[in-house]
């Protein structure tokens, strides 16, 4: 089970790479046979448009900063590093998760926002380096933390998406 799978608790939706740590045969068959099932729900309208929407979003915002100055002010251009780790971010998103709000940092960074309602909300900028910085809060609370993006979205931003998540779900049924 990753990181994903456990903290969303059963949300991890369809279109999760798999991240199997198993090396038997059947492991490796049922391994290929749901990334077939991911491959084809991917090219499904309903499951790839949010995807490919936030993807494109994400060329948008490269693309407009791709020089000095891009926001009138001295801005440092968003490079290949920040737009790939991004990318990467990105696609291991369940689909199960609100899509970001995305835009560029003026250090070059690519920010991801998500707004939850009032006090609840998560930010996370991503650097060239696959560093990222977040900052997250829920209701009076408030958290911040570093990490690196790998293969994976990092631990703390998985539990805090979750419980944003489940808090808004909380709050619709009251």
């Amino acid at each position: 089970m990753t990181t994903m799978d456990a903290t969303f608790e059963g949300m991890p939706g369809l279109i999760i790479p798999a991240r199997s740590t198993a090396y038997s045969e059947p492991a490796r068959e049922i391994d290929n046979l749901r990334e077939k099932i991911r491959e084809h729900l991917l090219l499904s309208y309903v499951m790839s448009n949010p995807a490919g929407q936030v993807l494109t979003q994400l060329d948008e915002v490269c693309a407009e900063a791709s020089h000095e100055g891009w926001d009138g002010y001295g801005a440092r251009p968003l490079g290949p590093g920040a737009y790939g780790f991004a990318k990467i971010f990105l696609n291991a998103l369940p689909s199960t998760v609100p899509l970001p709000e995305l835009s560029a940092d003026a250090d070059g960074e690519v920010s991801l926002d998500w707004i939850f309602g009032e006090r609840r909300a998560l930010t996370v900028s991503i650097g060239p380096t696959g560093r990222c910085t977040f900052a997250w809060m829920l209701g009076q609370r408030a958290y911040q933390g570093t990490d690196w993006i790998e293969d994976e979205i990092p631990e703390e931003i998985v539990s805090a998406l979750g419980k944003l998540v489940r808090d808004k779900a909380a709050r619709a049924v009251r």
